[in-house]
């Protein structure tokens, strides 16, 4: 089932029921990520494009590219960059044979959340595109060293469980990570969620941002989650 969603005035874009649907991790990510004025940018993992036209609708002064394994999701991410009023090139390919050699300044990405073994996966070519059936964090780690140039940024999120896997990844890429901010659904609990920026071929030295808490204690939306929504109190 295929539906509209209403992102800002004046901007509706498609959701195919099929795929995954546009999410907190994905809002978080594109207002986290800090590409410098006027890079060259690469969509990892784009799905129905979400990522990529969140962050570049932030920042229209990036040059964006994407790639996507699934072709349905890839037409509709195609469909979406349209309708945003931007020009995103799209490309249906498989990331771990991407061939694009330190072309981009930054690279965002989604990764697959969930290890194949496990059992939060979802059926038929989603799996293969949100699981580890399809790439694993280390694919993806080193799919983006391919592309980036030296000192190009990848942006991401990953549970905050399994970081530890993320930075091993990110280390066997060359990609350092240079700040990171966690994310609570409340003060009084655990992080669920890490976003990342690691810099290839960077040099040693970690910024650990404050926590973001998505409520208050109070159980209400916090001020930044309001703000990173534009949502007006």
């Amino acid at each position: 089932m295929v539906k509209q969603l209403d992102i800002r005035p004046g901007v509706v874009l498609l959701q195919d029921d099929r795929f995954f649907a546009l999410g907190e991790d994905t809002m978080l990510l594109s207002h986290f990520a800090a590409p410098r004025q006027n890079a060259r940018g690469l969509d990892l993992c784009a799905g129905q494009g979400y990522l990529g036209i969140l962050t570049a609708l932030r920042r229209p002064d990036l040059r964006l590219e994407a790639v996507e394994l699934v072709e349905e999701a890839a037409n509709i991410a195609h469909k979406n960059a349209f309708l945003a009023g931007l020009d995103i090139p799209m490309a249906c390919a498989d990331l771990r044979v991407l061939n694009l050699p330190h072309r981009y300044d930054f690279v965002l990405c989604n990764p697959p959340y969930f290890e194949a073994a496990r059992g939060r996966t979802a059926a038929g070519e989603l799996a293969r595109a949100r699981s580890d059936r399809g790439a694993s964090i280390g694919e993806v780690c080193a799919a983006a060293a391919r592309v980036l140039k030296t000192g190009g940024r990848l942006f991401l999120c990953f549970p905050a469980r399994r970081l530890e896997a993320l930075f091993t990844a990110l280390g066997e890429a060359d990609l350092a990570p240079k700040r990171l901010r966690f994310v609570h659904p409340r003060p009084e609990r655990e992080a669920n969620l890490a976003l990342v920026d690691a810099v290839f071929q960077g040099g040693p030295g970690l910024a650990v941002l404050p926590p973001l808490f998505l409520k208050d204690a109070d159980g209400q939306p916090s001020k930044e989650y309001r703000e990173i929504y534009e949502v007006r109190t």
